[in-house]
């Protein structure tokens, strides 16, 4: 297995023991318990992981430590888990992040975690004093949000904010310091979405916590993006009317054949999502197959599709954030755009309603009643909510702040990677992040690089594989070679191997002749 840096002196695993870690505390918290526990030929195997991320890794030899601790005051209780390879280390530190409600932790490890154990990484993971668990996290209920109705809780949302993440990166630093020989040369850190925001709040708040950063699929802007996932239940309301997927997969498909080509090939999916202008409404009326039921795209579909693109706005017609994609798939279950339907058998028709899992921000942080949902507000109300939304948390958890001279003078480089058909955190919004980063500071390009990858929804999936994002941030962290495309390897949406290099944004990929399943098919313009 590849090592980027000479082999440095093994943590000795008869040191794996608490006694051996005396300088993992903190001025500001309490240790309660600190464990250390050495793992040998340990096998690591994904639970629930697609091919090809769910192969089992073995071998593994660590030192695990686990340290629990409190703020004084502050009613919380936090674990940070650190492996700390015995063989092998490569003087280097890796922290990940977590998804969704969840900060991380033991209960969210993930492939990539246990692959940068196996290739020498130290690392590490805190669960924020939350739950660490995303099926727990993933319904219309948030347990830790409030102390009582009406009354925050906060000291545990500004953990899962930043407080514990960065906690982590200095007792991790400390265990490093206590267990090893020679000194931690290089600091990562590794997260998607909710950790794509925790990668960017690093860069914004505690730049020289980390060399090198990776954000995948991040929900950068977190308050605005809230705006967006709420908004296509808010329209259904409106509008009274909740389509059945089939309708929206419908139209998504009509945009998906108008606007394939603009790259110069047909390939499955929307390259060029900045020429594409395809419009919902004109296929109101088209006929479609609705599983197997003979029907049509109905007007309400359009207009909750077109509104899903659009964005949310105002009363008055105001821009509050972006929409998604053309080509995201916003209908299926779990979605924003999705809605649940039950058949009636005695008159064989559905009953539709919206998906009303994705709005426990507004529904605890904002009005912070759970019972007092957001359905069947009025416009107005809506703008009051959004407004609300912002003056209160922005400070705290918003991560939208395009100001990264501390983190440019720091030394620091992060890789961006985000799919342009995701269904959940729009692209849209990091290459809005980007482009006003680029407007404070034209050589943005130096520090900071955002690579959008057509076709790809949230978090991968395992069609096409997420590239070696270590080996990119690596080379240009200790190497100085910064990354002009990202290599992505898997298969098309006919089942063909197919190879294609993501381009830096701004730069777009385009055809240029030949087998379309080769890089070599395109470049960047």
């Amino acid at each position: 297995m590849e090592q980027y840096l000479p082999h440095y002196t093994s943590g000795n695993s008869s040191l794996c023991s608490p006694l051996s870690f005396p300088s993992v505390d903190l001025p500001n918290i309490e240790v309660l318990a600190l464990t250390a526990i050495p793992r040998e030929n340990y096998t690591y195997i994904p639970s629930t992981a697609p091919p090809p991320f769910s192969t089992p890794i073995t071998g593994l030899n660590f030192c695990n430590v686990t340290v629990s601790y409190t703020h004084p005051g502050w009613n919380d209780t936090i674990v940070t888990s650190i492996y700390l390879p015995a063989k092998n280390w490569n003087g280097r530190y890796q922290a990940h992040g977590g998804g969704g409600w969840v900060t991380g932790g033991s209960g969210t490890l993930f492939t990539g975690f246990m692959s940068a154990l196996a290739d020498g990484f130290a690392v590490s993971t805190t669960d924020g004093g939350h739950i660490s668990d995303f099926a727990a996290l993933a319904g219309p209920t948030m347990p830790w949000a409030l102390t009582s109705p009406g009354n925050v809780n906060w000291p545990l949302l500004v953990d899962f904010a930043y407080v514990a993440l960065h906690d982590t990166a200095l007792l991790s630093k400390s265990a490093i310091h206590d267990f090893y020989a020679d000194p931690l040369k290089y600091s990562y850190w590794f997260g998607g979405s909710q950790g794509g925001r925790q990668g960017h709040m690093f860069a914004q708040r505690y730049p020289e916590d980390f060399d090198g950063i990776v954000a995948l699929f991040p929900a950068v802007c977190y308050i605005q993006l809230f705006a967006l996932i709420a908004w296509p239940m808010f329209v259904m309301d409106k509008e009274g009317v909740y389509p059945p997927p089939c309708e929206i997969e419908a139209i998504t498909a009509a945009a998906m054949g108008a606007c394939d080509t603009l790259d110069g090939v047909e390939d499955g999916m929307i390259s060029r999502p900045d020429l594409c202008t395809f419009d919902a409404h004109s296929v109101v009326g088209q006929a479609i197959d609705c599983e197997g039921v003979p029907s049509t795209i109905s007007k309400g579909a359009a207009v909750i599709t077109q509104a899903s693109w659009d964005g949310p706005r105002s009363s008055t017609g105001e821009f509050l954030w972006y929409g998604y994609q053309r080509g995201s798939n916003i209908s299926v279950l779990g979605a924003p755009a999705g809605t649940i339907c039950t058949a009636d058998n005695s008159t064989g028709t559905n009953t539709c309603d919206a998906n009303t899992s994705l709005q426990v921000w507004f529904n605890y942080w904002v009005q912070k009643y759970p019972d007092e949902t957001i359905r069947n507000i009025t416009h107005e109300q809506w703008d009051d909510l959004v407004y609300a939304s912002a003056q209160e948390y922005e400070s705290v958890i918003g991560t939208c702040n395009p100001d990264l001279s501390r983190f440019k003078r720091a030394g620091g480089k992060m890789i961006v990677w985000h799919g342009l058909a995701d269904n959940l955190v729009t692209a849209n919004g990091t290459a809005d992040y980007y482009d006003r980063v680029t407007a404070r500071d034209p050589d943005v390009h130096e520090y900071y690089r955002v690579f959008l990858a057509p076709g790809i929804g949230h978090d991968a999936g395992a069609a096409i594989r997420v590239p070696d994002m270590n080996k990119y941030i690596i080379d240009w962290v200790e190497k100085g070679v910064a990354p002009e495309v990202l290599r992505e390897t898997g298969m098309d949406v006919k089942g063909n191997p197919v190879e294609r290099d993501i381009c830096a944004y701004p730069k777009v990929q385009h055809y240029i002749g030949g087998n379309s399943t080769k890089a070599e098919a395109f470049k960047c313009v």
